[in-house]
């Protein structure tokens, strides 16, 4: 009997410390992850925590500490949260309304949170909450759209508000100073008055933002950074135009024969066009085929606006004269003279006609160029006449280099008698040329 119950004892015994032995292979529940705590940017009264755990978020407590005196200001408790993204097991809440605390200020967050599974955490700096106000401009406007020479002076009006985190609400920021940049630099600061109203005037010196500016200050250490739209300006510059004295019509030179050139700087005025004086530019001797550009010089005009350069160009173009001022208000102007046609020069150096026993006659001759160009073909045109008055062409042949010049030969069948010569007709770059007449020889 013993024995047996001796048996009994022990496995019931067995059996229990299995009953009670957890798993090998029983995994323990995960404590919730707290990610982040931080004010909502666009809405700081409300406090927004970040958690994820491996089964739903049930529980989430937040306890607000000050950072100046380290002590416990408010506990909001888990009913005042409401998830706004994400999954009960991995999501972000929000506050349902913003955190009405006594003073502003920063102040640590220290959560605890809870899953579904029973587990706790709790993080004592999961973030921070900046409780501060935030500036908001309104009516931020400029008294002109735009700045010319003469009216460089821009008057900014507007209200400065600030919203409050623990109501949202927009008050007036009264006495606070508003920083007025032009083109991000602070050009002027003004204060605001009892309804937050504020008013000053700036100078601007070209097409760049106006801007108000309310910058963090001790007088007012709970009031952020905030800025107005930014209002671009635009500037309404003074008309400048050239006027060309000389040349005043095209005309055509031989290569090496100087041209100049006088040119009128004017502005316009509400009396009118005037000159311009001291205004800075610079003169081109532009080729008509697109070539290097020739400087022909540089200038500041006088009080008559009048500039004046001597050229000798190389090739057919036409002069450039330009003005470009730093000062934005003041408008380039530009010009082209009337064409300036560049021929160079072109000569027989030799020319003979001889009959030949066929009852022809043979011609040949020479050119030069002794402007130290040539066309890239040199055609010539034999012509005939009887009396040595009225001429006719006969035919064309080509002068090529023969080493000590450009020759060309040619043979006229059945000529008859009368004179003979050689004409180079004149191209964009040369001028013509005719040889002397002669009689055919025996």
């Amino acid at each position: 009997m013993f024995r047996r119950r001796a048996a009994w004892a022990a496995i019931g015994t067995v059996a229990l410390l299995l009953a009670g032995a957890p798993a090998a292979d029983a995994v323990e529940g995960q404590a919730p992850d707290v990610r982040w705590a931080s004010s909502v940017s666009d809405d700081l009264g409300t406090l927004a925590v970040s958690a994820g755990s491996d089964s739903a978020i049930t529980e989430i407590r937040a306890h607000i500490v000050s950072a100046a005196t380290q002590q416990e200001v408010a506990v909001v408790e888990n009913d005042a949260f409401v998830l706004v993204s994400g999954t009960p097991q991995d999501g972000v809440w929000h506050t349902r309304q913003p955190l009405d605390l006594a003073d502003l200020g920063s102040y640590t967050v220290r959560v605890e949170a809870a899953d579904a599974d029973g587990d706790r955490t709790t993080d004592n700096s999961a973030g921070t909450l900046a409780y501060y106000v935030v500036p908001v401009f309104e009516e931020v406007r400029t008294d002109r759209a735009e700045v010319d020479i003469d009216h460089r002076e821009v008057r900014v009006d507007g209200v400065l508000k600030g919203r409050w985190p623990a109501t949202r609400e927009l008050k007036p920021l009264a006495d606070h100073p508003v920083d007025l940049d032009v083109d991000y630099w602070t050009e002027n600061t003004v204060r605001t008055d009892a309804e937050g109203h504020f008013s000053g005037t700036v100078t601007v010196n070209g097409a760049v933002p106006v801007q108000a500016v309310h910058r963090h200050n001790n007088a007012h250490p709970y009031v952020l950074y905030g800025e107005s739209a930014a209002v671009q300006m635009g500037v309404r510059q003074v008309a400048t135009r050239w006027t060309v004295q000389s040349p005043a019509e095209a005309r055509t030179i031989d290569f090496g024969q100087q041209v100049t050139l006088t040119a009128t700087l004017e502005r316009e005025t509400p009396q009118g066009w005037v000159p311009f004086e001291g205004q800075s530019g610079g003169v081109l001797f532009e080729p008509s085929s697109g070539g290097q550009f020739a400087s022909v010089g540089y200038f500041t005009t006088g009080a008559d606006g009048t500039v004046t350069f001597t050229h000798a160009p190389w090739e057919t173009g036409t002069f450039r004269v330009a003005s470009h001022s730093d000062d934005p208000f003041i408008a380039p102007a530009s010009v082209n003279s009337a064409r300036i046609t560049v021929l160079r020069a072109s000569v027989f150096t030799s020319f003979s006609a001889t009959r030949t026993p066929d009852r022809g006659v043979h011609v040949e001759g020479a050119m030069d160029f002794p402007d130290g160009w040539t066309p890239a073909t040199i055609p010539v045109h034999i012509q005939y006449s009887r009396d040595g008055k009225q001429w006719t062409d006969l035919l064309t042949t080509e002068a090529t280099w023969s080493g000590s010049g450009h020759a060309f030969a040619a043979d006229i069948a059945d000529a008859r008698h009368g004179y003979f010569r050689a004409h180079f007709e004149a191209t964009d770059s040369f001028r013509a040329a005719t040889s002397q007449s002669v009689r055919a020889s025996r």
